[in-house]
């Protein structure tokens, strides 16, 4: 029925704007023809009970389309014969998931199906296809509300006034020159040049994809991705440093994927497969982990810092305490229960999240500045972060909040009063 109502959706909008279309992921052919065509969008495939359409309304086709059509064998196994009958009972299965009903993707790349045949338990691969089959719908929403969008948007401009003088305006004259995201991004380039000559270093640790899983790994690009866009922006930029960086690796593979120029000569990121103690000295080293009992009190600009490129939701391990030990590096953590009250849960911060904190902290090393970054979904008070640092003894915590509701109950003032 979603599908139903998408291809509805989508069929409207095109109409107005009088594109034609063969399927839902072909980009617009002709953007400059506003001729109404008599092709529609067609979807084929069903998530749940199929809807009853009349032919005059959507010309689909009678059966759905198979959804292993175009799968290259060649890529996928190579000429190992263990994985090619590997290979085809995963199909099998995913073929009995997708005729009982469960949400399952319409299309499989081939680093998909690759990342399906690592996958042991028949549980890990249904979690693994939702996560495919819910992206796929999130990419689908998207191109719906940019057709919604801009059909709203030529409504809107083609229903004004028309004026005998000059109108100033979008798509109308403008007295300014427009600025191109080109021009942004030389900008924002030419910052990172210029940090990765003067400004301060920091590491991102990539030596965590064994211990994390193949949607942890994805998540972790994400978060490298974030990071290095943030910094890029800010006024005053690291100069980011990946060490211990495995090409081969899932996280790896998915950051360039997103970042295709990642290996341009030009391009302003440095990653390397060395350790981070081939390239500094160990007594500039500082490790920054959760896990220990140390505070970072004050940005020192002498100091080298390195944040561990991890995402543990699934377990959490002191995995950049051990490997600092090991290492014999100094090591801090940020002091978050000095200046923010939490809720329960864990203290772990995303690495994008990281980044910016120590990036405001490099500026003034005003902590209270700098924890605004911090999810407000974390914090017990709404505004925790813009008030002083208060005593231990005075901050409000969740068990307080508890003894005082017990305290103040009306079961216990009845007891008084009696």
């Amino acid at each position: 029925m979603f599908l139903s109502r998408c291809a509805l959706r989508a069929h409207k909008i095109v109409s107005q704007l009088g594109f034609c279309s063969k399927r839902s992921t072909e980009i617009y052919q002709n953007s400059n023809s506003l001729k109404l065509n008599s092709q529609i969008l067609i979807f084929s495939r069903y998530y749940c009970v199929q809807s009853e359409r009349s032919s005059d309304t959507l010309n689909h086709e009678s059966s759905p389309t198979k959804i292993f059509e175009n799968i290259d064998y060649e890529s996928i196994a190579g000429s190992d014969e263990e994985t090619l009958t590997k290979l085809k009972r995963l199909i099998l299965e995913i073929d009995l998931l997708y005729e009982s009903g469960e949400q399952i993707p319409s299309n499989l790349k081939v680093d998909q199906w690759k990342n399906l045949l690592q996958l042991n338990t028949r549980s890990s691969r249904m979690k693994h296809l939702r996560y495919l089959f819910l992206i796929e719908k999130k990419k689908e929403n998207r191109y719906v509300r940019k057709l919604e969008e801009r059909a709203k948007r030529l409504e809107r401009y083609e229903n004004l006034p028309v004026n005998d003088h000059i109108e100033y305006g979008l798509l109308r004259n403008s007295m300014f020159h427009r600025i191109y995201e080109k021009q942004m991004n030389s900008l924002y380039n030419y910052r990172l040049c210029e940090a990765m000559l003067y400004g301060q270093d920091i590491i991102i640790d990539c030596s965590y994809d064994g211990h994390m899983s193949l949607k942890e790994q994805t998540n972790c690009a994400k978060q490298l991705l974030l990071m290095w866009s943030y910094n890029r922006f800010h006024k005053d930029p690291f100069n980011v440093v990946f060490c211990n960086v495995n090409r081969e690796g899932t996280t790896f593979k998915r950051l360039a994927k997103t970042i295709p120029t990642i290996d341009e000569p030009t391009f302003p990121l440095n990653y390397t497969e060395k350790s981070y103690l081939e390239l500094y000295p160990k007594e500039k080293l500082v490790y920054l982990t959760p896990h220990c009992n140390e505070l970072l009190k004050e940005y020192n600009h002498d100091d080298v810092y390195i944040i561990g490129a991890m995402v543990d939701k699934m377990k959490v391990e002191p995995l950049s305490l051990a490997k600092a030990k090991r290492e014999k590096i100094r090591m801090a953590k940020l002091p978050l229960d000095i200046y923010l009250d939490w809720k329960q849960g864990t203290k772990n911060l995303t690495i994008n999240q990281m980044i910016m904190i120590m990036a405001d902290l490099k500026i003034d090393n005003n902590w209270i500045n700098a924890l605004r970054h911090i999810p407000r979904r974390k914090i017990l008070e709404d505004n925790a972060y813009q008030r002083k640092p208060v005593e231990n003894s005075n901050k409000l915590s969740a068990k307080k909040i508890k003894d005082n509701f017990r305290r103040n109950s009306v079961y216990n003032l009845l007891l008084k009063k009696s």
